[in-house]
């Protein structure tokens, strides 16, 4: 469970170094992807609206059962991502356990994974995102990849 946290923390870190998604003056609210009602269906959980990553991120946005920042418990966090950093993150998407799958969501998509973290790019004309689950326990990539899939749709539906 320690090394899924640390691995999380990790990923999500290096996710956050990407620059927003879109051209300089065109804004999105990575909050407006999803409700609470979508999260709070597919993670069992009832929860929060989403919120700004760490309060301040431009780029990520949070959903939880409580205020916390937890990555241990059910939660996820939806990315706008660049052009090129969905480019750049195909290349990760050649390993691991779910090495060449796609969801079907979008123009082209993806999955990131490595033991039991997973996390979802998806490209819809020249925008993109990113969804990534902590399932708040064990959870194959598998499991994982499907909660992902499932808020995907409705978040590509809004982009």
């Amino acid at each position: 469970m320690r090394g899924l946290l640390i691995a999380t923390s990790l990923s999500l870190a290096a996710s956050l170094a990407f620059r927003p998604l879109e051209a300089q003056g065109t804004p999105s609210n990575p909050c407006s992807l999803l409700t609470a009602k979508e999260v709070s269906g597919v993670l069992g959980i009832k929860s929060l609206p989403g919120r700004p990553w760490l309060g301040t991120s431009k780029t990520s946005c949070f959903f939880s059962a409580d205020t916390t920042f937890d990555l241990a418990s059910r939660t996820v966090t939806v990315q706008i991502v660049t052009p090129a950093a969905f480019d750049f993150g195909k290349q990760m998407s050649t390993n691991g356990p779910l090495a060449g799958r796609t969801a079907g969501v979008g123009d082209e998509s993806y999955y990131v994974s490595a033991g039991g973290y997973a996390k979802l790019a998806v490209r819809k004309g020249s925008r993109g995102f990113s969804i990534t689950v902590t399932p708040g326990g064990q959870a194959t990539p598998d499991q994982v990849a499907n909660l992902e899939k499932a808020l995907a749709k409705d978040a590509a539906a809004r982009l």
